[in-house]
């Protein structure tokens, strides 16, 4: 979940706790409220000296205290994960032995963080340690409880002085992965999550070569062609079945990485799963569904599915239906994350391949930042010894046995080391109970490190090898949508923002099923326009604009977009 969804999420759900009778608003003020500089000083080296003075805290080495210390840990695990107890599992018994610190962890389920997560907060019985990567399903916004509230501490100085591993990970690469993590007031509150994989777009084309040979046809090299194409899988009978069953294009309306809006691209509209604006070739936020080219995409679209080219069930199926369809294999053309992750490898993998569009194709720019991870709280009064702890996770058998499971405990169960000194994950995730924490431990893996200890899965080179093609062929944005992930704002903006972004969705989706299915004529395409201008989209956009014109460590990654392009 991007971190304005969280914003949200987060802020009606205190609002809500208030309401339900958890004390007045003074009241959660008193237990919540302590300003940011009060628990930056709570987490600076003022504390690490009282820590080091009674001698039980070691800056260096282990164990970090000498005499055992407790920290109250809430982690987001999936609400499909069944875990060993934690206590249980091998390299948490390790760590604790290594360290001195025992942990009473907390897991909380996905679909239950924000709810939990803001009970703790409005009660002021704050955990010491929150550890929110769990892929989406758990969040922690800075804006409100760091910049507003300061029940999550900076972290800045702590980082430096306290975690090697980690710094000595982010210093390596070329550009600083973490200045993702910067809120509003220029700090840092959190220690990210990152596993670096060096890929620059997480969208693919692909089509049916066997269909495309049966039917003896070259590759269509655009739009134009590519509709030729479809003409040809529908009358042709390439599946040699003699029925007109096949599926030229699959999609659902809005459905991940099979819905429609991939398909902008097609027509110069670089498409995020998250927003409606993206950033262009000058730098400048654009709003993407009164664009020209959104129009010409929702006309050929119609097309497609007047003449049948296009499954008819595309506004109406959802994301399995559209996934079931895929792998029967009965499909020309379709979009998707990567093949093998996916599943296809038994049926539409076996005859479909990246599909490479000329230039005029402009696919999203993934960037490789880190996301929220791990953050520390203002009642913590162990914060020196929390750090090293989150830098003890960060040893690389250490990381990896919690992500993996154990070192060398046979293959399908964990990981080992290759004949060249690097890791190979053994793991298949196929066990009913897990004895490892998988993605909610803090990682940190930056492309440097990751390429040096890790030989990448099959999946991975696969979607890589599918990125360098299209960064080839010219048909990646120069400037990332991910950018406006990064933008400054402040959690009022935050909010306001989603707000807008839900509406301005449920506008979109709602038109492109009436475009695509009814057709477009100018009558209707100007009342679309128009419908945003009472929508506030036009300061929506400014404040994107204004966010990342001011940000100096933006400025800086799009300075170095720029130096490498040149360079290339």
């Amino acid at each position: 979940m991007k971190k304005k969804a969280i914003a949200l999420m987060l802020a009606a759900a205190m609002t809500m706790t208030a309401l339900a009778g958890c004390g007045s608003s003074s009241g959660t003020t008193t237990a919540g409220n302590a300003s940011s500089e009060a628990a930056s000083e709570a987490g600076s080296a003022g504390t690490g000296e009282a820590a080091a003075a009674d001698g039980n805290f070691n800056e260096t080495g282990y164990p970090i205290v000498n005499e055992p210390i407790t920290l109250k840990v809430m982690i987001a695990v999936r609400d499909s994960d069944s875990l060993t107890s934690f206590d249980e599992m091998p390299a948490v018994q390790r760590l604790e032995e290594q360290t001195g610190i025992h942990v009473e962890w907390e897991p909380i389920k996905g679909s239950d963080w924000s709810t939990k997560l803001n009970l703790a907060f409005a009660s002021g019985e704050y955990p010491d340690v929150i550890l929110a990567t769990n892929g989406g399903n758990g969040g922690v916004d800075d804006e409100e409880y760091g910049v507003t509230q300061g029940i999550v501490i900076p972290l800045d100085d702590l980082i430096d002085q306290y975690m090697p591993n980690f710094t000595s990970r982010r210093d390596a690469e070329d550009n600083d992965p973490t200045v993702s993590l910067v809120a509003s007031d220029g700090k840092i509150y959190s220690v990210g999550y990152l596993v670096g994989q060096n890929i620059n777009t997480n969208q693919h084309f692909f089509i049916n070569q066997e269909w495309l040979d049966a039917l003896n046809l070259e590759t269509p090299k655009n739009v134009d062609e590519l509709t030729e194409v479809f003409r040809a899988f529908k009358t042709g009978d390439p599946n040699g079945n003699g029925e007109a069953d096949e599926i030229p294009l699959e999609m659902g309306l809005d459905t991940g990485f099979n819905g429609i809006r991939y398909m902008l691209p097609l027509f110069g509209l670089p498409c995020d799963p998250d927003k409606w604006i993206y950033i262009d070739d000058d730098k400048k936020v654009q709003f993407l569904p009164t664009q020209e080219g959104f129009r010409d995409c929702m006309e050929w679209l119609h097309m497609l599915y007047d003449e049948g080219l296009v499954d008819p069930e595309l506004v109406s199926q959802d994301f399995n239906t559209v996934e079931t369809k895929l792998k029967e294999g009965n499909v020309g053309f379709f979009t998707a994350w990567r093949l093998v992750a996916m599943a296809y490898d038994d049926g539409v993998a076996s005859n479909s391949v990246l599909w490479m569009p000329d230039s005029n194709a402009k696919l999203y720019r993934y960037l490789e930042l880190c996301k929220q991870g791990a953050f520390v709280t203002s009642t913590n009064e162990n914060v020196p010894a929390t750090m090293r702890w989150l830098d003890a996770l960060l040893d690389t058998e250490m990381m990896f046995s919690l992500y993996y499971g154990e070192k060398d405990a046979g293959d399908t169960l964990g990981w080992k080391y290759d004949d060249n000194g690097k890791i190979t994950v053994t793991n298949d995730g196929s066990a009913d109970v897990k004895n490892y924490i998988d993605c909610n431990t803090l990682f940190f893996a930056p492309g440097k490190y990751l390429s040096e200890t890790f030989n990448m899965p099959l999946q991975r080179t696969e979607k890589t090898e599918y990125c360098q093609k299209y960064d080839e062929a010219g048909n990646i944005q120069k400037y990332s949508n991910d950018y406006l992930d990064m933008a400054p704002l402040t959690s009022e903006q935050l909010q306001e923002s989603t707000l807008k972004e839900t509406d301005i969705n449920n506008a979109v989706v709602e038109n492109i099923a009436a475009f695509v299915t009814g057709g477009v004529t100018d009558d209707n395409w100007n009342s679309f326009v128009s419908m945003f201008d009472g929508m506030g989209v036009a300061d929506y956009v400014q404040m994107y604009q204004d966010a990342i014109d001011t940000d100096e460590n933006l400025e800086q990654l799009f300075m170095d977009i720029v130096r490498k392009e040149r360079e290339a």
